[in-house]
Formats: C-alpha cells, sequence, structure tokens
C-alpha cells in the first residue's frame, strides 16, 4: 500500500467533508444573490467557473491533447474537458434513453451539465455518488428547474448497488475521473452497470491511458498511479468482460485530453448486451 493509497475514508474526508462542502456554501450563496431570479444554468454556469478556473481564466495552462502536450488558457483548456465529456454523453443518447446516471457524480457539474447542454428532456437524470454533501447540492441545483428530473442516489464503488433505480429501457452512464479513487475496481461495478437497464452504453472518462497499451504515453503512467493510488485495472476489467460475452467495447482513446498533464483523460465506452448493436 503506498502511503498516499485511496480509502473510502480518505475520499470521504476530501471530498466529503472538504471539497463538495466548500462547493455547497459557493452554490447557497450564488442563489441567496440571484433571488428569485436563480436558475439552474446561471448558477451552474457561476459555480463551474468558481470552482473550475478561478482568477483569470486567460492565464496559461499546461495541458494534453490527443496525447500531445500543450498550453492553453485555463478556462479554455477546463472548457474543452468539460465540452468533450459532455458530447460525447449526448452523442450517445437517443429518443429511446430514459435513464442518464453518473457515478461518482461529486456536486453535479458533468450530470447537470449534460441536461443543460440539451440531454433527453424525458429522461431520468442520476448523480450517484458517494458524499452527502455532494448529493445534496446536486440536488440543491437540480431543483433550480422545475422541468429536470433528478434523483440523487447513494453510492459506493466498494459496495456497488443501482438496484433503486429499478429497470430502464435504455441507459447512459459515464463517470468522470471517479473510478481513479478506486486502486483496484470490482468487477461487481461492470455488473451493476450493465444490469440496469435492456440496453447500457458506458463510457469511463478515466486516466488510465497507460492500462491501455499499444501507443505512446505524454498524459499518464502507472508511476503515477502508483504513486497517488489511482486505479490500475479498469481497461483490464472490461476486456474480461468481454472475452465472457458480457459486454462490447465500442472504442479506446487515449489520452484525449488532460487539464493535468500527468494525469489525462482517457475514453473506455463500451455497451451492453455485446449484441446489442
Amino acid at each position: 500500500m503506498t502511503a498516499t493509497a485511496r480509502t473510502r475514508e480518505r475520499v470521504e474526508r476530501e471530498y466529503g467533508e472538504q471539497k463538495w462542502p466548500a462547493v455547497q456554501r459557493l452554490v447557497e450563496r450564488e442563489i441567496e444573490a440571484e433571488g428569485t431570479a436563480a436558475g439552474l444554468a446561471r448558477i451552474h454556469a457561476r459555480v463551474v467557473r468558481a470552482y473550475a478556473h478561478p482568477g483569470d481564466g486567460l492565464e496559461p495552462h499546461d495541458a494534453i491533447l490527443e496525447g500531445a502536450p500543450l498550453t492553453l488558457p485555463r478556462s479554455l483548456a477546463f472548457g474543452a474537458l468539460q465540452a468533450m465529456a459532455v458530447e460525447a454523453v449526448l452523442d450517445a443518447c437517443t429518443p429511446q434513453t430514459d435513464l442518464v446516471v453518473e457515478l461518482g457524480s461529486g456536486w453535479g457539474w458533468h450530470i447537470l451539465g449534460t441536461w443543460l447542454a440539451g440531454g433527453p428532456r424525458d429522461a431520468l437524470y442520476v448523480g450517484a455518488e458517494l458524499t452527502e454533501a455532494g448529493r445534496q447540492t446536486a440536488a440543491r441545483l437540480a431543483g433550480l428547474d422545475p422541468e429536470l428530473r433528478f434523483r440523487s442516489l447513494e453510492f459506493d464503488y466498494e459496495a456497488p448497488s443501482l438496484a433503486a433505480l429499478g429497470r430502464a429501457r435504455e441507459a447512459v452512464v459515464f463517470t468522470g475521473h471517479s473510478i481513479e479513487q478506486l486502486p483496484e475496481l470490482s468487477p461487481a461495478v461492470i455488473d451493476a452497470i450493465a444490469d440496469l437497464a435492456e440496453t447500457v452504453t458506458c463510457l469511463h472518462f478515466e486516466p488510465v491511458g497507460w492500462q491501455v497499451g499499444g501507443h505512446a504515453r505524454q498524459g499518464s503512467s502507472r508511476e503515477y498511479a502508483e504513486q497517488h493510488g489511482y486505479n490500475r485495472n479498469l481497461v483490464a476489467l472490461v476486456r474480461d468482460a468481454e472475452r465472457a460475452g458480457r459486454l462490447r467495447i465500442d472504442a479506446v482513446r487515449p489520452e484525449l485530453m488532460g487539464v493535468n498533464p500527468r494525469n489525462a483523460t482517457t475514453l473506455v465506452a463500451w455497451h451492453s448486451p455485446a449484441d446489442g448493436g
């Protein structure tokens, strides 16, 4: 076990007691400042800006794009990462999609951003999150839009259960640098996702490019993952599940975008059942 090993207690302390309560207070201040004019789109945008790129948005920021290092204005780097993820989720949705779920959703930045960017109007949106502060903040923001069907769900990767959501017709599920918090992911997580609906499309936006192999790695490494206690087996799990006929891998795009040049985001996309398209 490394000195920085990720445990449930550490995640609760870092996010449940520090980061997300700070965002929760920010949300309340923004809502109070807006008063009766407070709406989800405006409050979400203001909180994202304050959280992701406070200060000078034009400040140079080292990043990764398609595996290559470059320097971008800070606001552009963070905006590009958010847009990439949201657009991919929207592309995965169809007119039949009735459930959109983010696992490890934090305060709701990405799941609510998917709705605001034009996600399916009749679908149920679920922020599945370990921390109470994250769940409360997402629910508070979602409540600003009366047309949004939203549910905050307690979810623990170490005891993964999504049974409370029932079984949908067509689900789109995604993760965004939340699986990274688990050094070893259980196959039960893949099973819980695949059992959510008759057909499931899942997109993992995680820093696992080094796990893929066969490409020149510039945005991730085993050494960095081990140093920080980050995930080491997501790609192997998905490949094992494909060999077992549980799912089919649709895309693996290493080091697509990274606001941390040493921990860049890779896309791993799959669908279940394996013969479902």
